[in-house]
C-alpha cells in the first residue's frame, strides 16, 4: 500500500513537472486580439505599387487580419527620393509599430537602422547578404528577414539573353541605370560580353526632361536594344520609358510583369505580386510569435517571362515561336 501511495504521487509530480516542461517549451505566441499595427515603406510613388499593396493586404485579410478589426497597416512612399526613407523609417520607429514592411534594398537599410527594435520584414531586395541586410539567407539574425530579390548575376544573364532572342540582329545595347537602383553595372557588363553586345550606360536619368534626352542621345549613339531593370526612378516613370522605347522602335526589356502590363515588350523576373503575397506570411508569422532573426531569408521559386504582342507589332517586331511557347504571360 505505501509503495502504491509513493508510486501514485511520484506519477502526479511527473505528470507536473510535463505538464509545466511542456508550457516551457511552448513558443510564445503574440496576443492576436489586439490590433496588429504594420508599417509597408518603399522608394517607389505609391501609385506605381498599388498592386502590389493590394496583394499584401489581401493575404493578410486571407490570414485572418482583417483592417478595421485586429489590424492596420500605414504605406509610407519616398517619391524616388532615396534621402526620404530614413526620415520615414524614423518616423515608423517612433510610432512602434509591430512589423515594418520594407521593399528594395534602400527601405529596407532604413528600417534597419531606425528602427532595431522593430521586426523588418523584406518584400524584394538584392542580395541582402552582400548588403549587410542579414548575416546568411538561412540564419538572418537580427530584426530582419523576408522575401529578396533573385540573384543578380543569374537573372541579368537570362533577360540579356531573352533580349538577344527577340532582337538577334541587335549588338549595341543601351542599358537605363540610376543612383537608386544599388545594382552593379559590372555584373550587367558581364552579361553582355558573353553575348557579344557592346553596352552603352545611360547617364543620371531622374526626370521626364532628362529622360527624353537620354533615349534620343542613346539612339544617336547606336543603341539597338534597351534594358531598363526596375529601379525605383526606372518604376516611378514606367509609362514615359515604354513610350519612349516604342517611338524609338526599340526592343526592350524590363525587369518586371507591370512594365509588360503597361505596354513594355518584355520582362524577365520574379512576381512583385506573388512576393508580396509571400511576405505577408512572414507578417503573420512575427505578428503570431515569431522571432524575425529565426527565420530564413526566402528567395522567389519562380521566375515569369512576360511579352507584350501588341507591342512587338507596333515596332516592326516578329517574336519567335519558340519565344511564345516559354512565356508565362502573354499580352495579345
Amino acid at each position: 500500500m505505501v509503495a502504491s501511495a509513493m508510486g501514485c504521487r511520484v506519477a502526479a509530480v511527473v505528470s507536473v513537472l510535463l505538464v509545466l516542461l511542456g508550457c516551457a517549451w511552448r513558443p510564445v505566441r503574440a496576443d492576436v486580439t489586439k490590433t496588429a499595427r504594420v508599417g509597408y515603406l518603399s522608394l517607389y510613388a505609391p501609385a506605381e505599387f498599388s498592386p502590389v499593396q493590394q496583394a499584401l493586404v489581401a493575404r493578410l485579410g486571407e490570414l485572418g487580419w482583417q483592417t478595421g478589426r485586429n489590424f492596420s497597416i500605414v504605406f509610407a512612399h519616398a517619391s524616388g527620393v532615396p534621402a526620404r526613407l530614413d526620415e520615414l523609417a524614423a518616423t515608423f520607429a517612433r510610432q512602434n509599430l509591430d512589423v515594418i514592411v520594407a521593399s528594395g534594398v534602400s527601405a529596407v537599410l532604413a528600417s534597419k537602422r531606425a528602427a532595431p527594435h522593430i521586426p523588418v520584414v523584406i518584400a524584394g531586395a538584392s542580395d541582402p547578404v552582400a548588403f549587410g541586410i542579414v548575416a546568411t539567407l538561412a540564419r538572418p539574425g537580427g530584426n530582419v528577414t523576408g522575401v529578396a530579390d533573385t540573384p543578380g548575376r543569374e537573372l541579368e544573364g537570362k533577360r540579356l539573353e531573352t533580349l538577344k532572342e527577340l532582337a538577334p540582329h541587335a549588338t549595341r545595347l543601351a542599358v537605363v541605370l540610376d543612383s537608386s537602383s544599388r545594382r552593379d553595372p559590372l555584373t550587367i557588363l558581364a552579361a553582355a560580353r558573353t553575348l557579344g553586345l557592346t553596352l552603352l550606360i545611360s547617364p543620371e536619368t531622374t526626370t521626364p526632361d532628362a529622360f527624353r534626352r537620354t533615349f534620343a542621345a542613346l539612339k544617336r549613339d547606336g543603341a539597338q536594344a534597351i534594358y531598363a531593370p526596375e529601379t525605383p526612378i526606372n518604376a516611378e516613370h514606367r509609362e514615359l520609358i515604354i513610350t519612349l522605347t516604342v517611338e524609338h522602335r526599340l526592343p526592350a526589356m524590363f525587369g518586371a510583369r507591370e512594365f509588360v502590363d503597361a505596354g513594355g515588350l518584355a520582362a524577365y523576373g520574379p512576381s512583385y505580386v506573388a512576393l508580396h503575397r509571400r511576405a505577408a506570411e512572414y507578417v503573420d508569422r512575427i505578428l503570431r510569435g515569431a522571432t524575425p532573426g529565426s527565420i530564413p531569408v526566402e528567395q522567389p521559386s519562380r521566375l515569369e517571362l512576360a511579352i507584350n504582342l501588341k507591342t512587338a507589332a507596333t515596332i516592326g517586331l516578329a517574336v519567335p515561336p519558340a519565344l511564345l511557347l516559354r512565356a508565362d504571360h502573354v499580352v495579345q
